[in-house]
C-alpha cells in the first residue's frame, strides 16, 4: 500500500474559515447547475471544466473546514486521497470520482471527449460530490442531501 501524504496544514480565523467554506459552497453550486447546460449547448470542453471546478470547490470546502491547504492542484489531490484513508469503505467510489473530475479537467485543455463521455464522468464524479457534501456539518449543508441542495434556487 502506498504511503499517504497528510494535507498540508492552513491555520485561519473561524470567521475568515467560514466565510470560505460558504463561498466554496456556493462557486460549487454554480458550476454544478451550468455543467448540463453547457452539455446541451455541445460545449463539452466548458462543461468539463465546470464538473471538474465543482469536485475542486466541493474539495476546497471541506479542507478549508479541516485546516488543509488546498491552493494549487496537487493539495486539492492530497486532499482528496487523505479522504481515501479515512474513508476506507468509500474508497473506490473516491478514486474513481476523481479520476473522472481529473478527465473532464484534461478534456478542457486536449478535447478529447465526446458528449457522451462527458455526460458519463459527470455521473462519475457525482458519489464524490456526495461523499464530499456529507463530510460538511449541518451549518454548511441545512440537514439537507447534495441533490436538494444542488436542485435548490439557494446557495
Amino acid at each position: 500500500m502506498e504511503e499517504i501524504v497528510p494535507p498540508r496544514i492552513r491555520r485561519e480565523p473561524p470567521a475568515r474559515r467560514d466565510a470560505r467554506i460558504r463561498k466554496h459552497l456556493a462557486q460549487a453550486k454554480d458550476y454544478w447547475l451550468k455543467a448540463p447546460l453547457e452539455l446541451a449547448q455541445g460545449d463539452v470542453c466548458q462543461a468539463g471544466e465546470e464538473g471538474w471546478g465543482t469536485v475542486a470547490q466541493l474539495t476546497k470546502s471541506v479542507a478549508t473546514l479541516r485546516s488543509w491547504e488546498h491552493y494549487d492542484h496537487v493539495a486539492i489531490q492530497e486532499a482528496v486521497t487523505a479522504l481515501i484513508s479515512e474513508l476506507p469503505e468509500q474508497a473506490e467510489a473516491i478514486d474513481q470520482g476523481l479520476s473522472a473530475a481529473e478527465r473532464l479537467h484534461g478534456n478542457f485543455y486536449e478535447v478529447f471527449m465526446t458528449a457522451e463521455r462527458a455526460e458519463i464522468a459527470m455521473l462519475q464524479v457525482r458519489p464524490l460530490l456526495e461523499i464530499l457534501w456529507d463530510l460538511l456539518p449541518e451549518e454548511y449543508t441545512g440537514g439537507g442531501s447534495f441533490a436538494e441542495w444542488a436542485a435548490s434556487d439557494s446557495s
